[in-house]
């Protein structure tokens, strides 16, 4: 990790990883092989999202799955990449270092990105693998037990997931528990109330890109609204 104080330089590193972070999460990477491999768009076929979940259904699942795995690199090698290449310097007020703090907030921006990508008249995706890549990086380098942690985030973001799922039955709840639970999780183990600001933002970023905008705005957080767990997966135009 690189040393310093905050210099000018530093500060444009800064905020070349943050605004790099965005323009690369950003990119449309399910909507580019849908078109590269089938000529549809996925803006225009299933429900209408560019994201990797309408690529599976609608064009390709192998394709998809793939398109669902560069969908989280980018929330990764965003944390992953500020973290290991800015300053690793203290920051006593909020219990966190440097690197930490920008690494959070390139994670954010990537999943900003994808989901207001400037590439696509600022619409965009859902942001959940973008998420997931950003969840396994940050536990990754915030527990000390090596390439295990990677593991151990995608656990806890999938476990709070899961309980939405099961219990609420609901996407929404389940995207805000997932959140909620790696916030936490990092909170606790870092000792820094930073995490539970990031997790209120990636809420802000991400929630909206749920909500059903062809139903009341109420339904959209029923409890229980579904009627079956694979009415959750059925791709719904929003």
């Amino acid at each position: 990790m690189i040393g310093g104080n905050g210099g000018p330089v530093e500060i444009l590193r800064d905020a070349g990883f943050i605004i790099g972070s965005y323009l690369v999460g950003a990119i449309p990477f399910c909507y580019i092989l849908g078109k590269m491999i089938s000529g549809k768009k996925l803006t225009e076929i299933g429900d209408k999202n560019p994201g990797g979940w309408n690529l599976v259904f609608n064009v390709s699942k192998i394709w998809g799955f793939l398109g669902i795995i560069l969908d989280m690199a980018k929330g990764y090698f965003a944390y992953y990449l500020a973290y290991k290449f800015t300053s690793a310097f203290m920051l006593p007020a909020i219990s966190l270092q440097h690197n930490e703090l920008i690494a959070i907030i390139a994670g954010c921006a990537s999943v900003a990105g994808h989901n207001y990508s400037p590439y696509m008249k600022f619409k965009g995706g859902k942001g959940i693998a973008t998420w997931g890549g950003l969840v396994i990086a940050s536990h990754y380098l915030a527990l000390p037990f090596g390439a295990v942690s990677h593991l151990i985030g995608l656990l806890i973001g999938a476990a709070g997931l899961l309980v939405g799922l099961f219990l609420a039955r609901n996407m929404i709840w389940a995207v805000g528990l997932g959140i909620v639970f790696a916030g936490v999780s990092l909170w606790i183990f870092e000792s820094s109330f930073i995490f539970g600001i990031m997790a209120a933002v990636l809420l802000i970023i991400m929630i909206p890109k749920q909500v059903n905008r062809n139903i009341p705005i109420g339904i959209n957080f029923k409890f229980r609204k579904e009627a079956s767990l694979g009415d959750l997966f059925k791709p719904k135009v929003r």
